[in-house]
């Protein structure tokens, strides 16, 4: 039974934390094509995705110039 709930417990905090490192944009704020690989930026305590490797390059070398859109 200690077992059954470590397993339980252990998948929840996998949860929790599955949903914590989810980027907050749904869109490149580079480019504005949908995420298509996962390269993240931690902007203002925030995970960002972008669609390209190129993009994410752009964002890191000035990323107030690019607004990031929360997902809707």
């Amino acid at each position: 039974m200690k077992k059954l709930f470590s397993v339980i417990a252990l998948t929840l905090a996998m949860a929790s934390v599955a949903s914590a490192i989810d980027p907050v944009n749904d869109k490149c704020p580079v480019c504005g094509k949908p995420i298509r690989i996962i390269l993240r930026s931690n902007f203002k305590g925030q995970r960002i995705a972008f669609a390209t490797a190129e993009c994410k390059d752009k964002f890191d070398k000035a990323p107030d110039k690019y607004p990031v859109k929360p997902k809707q």
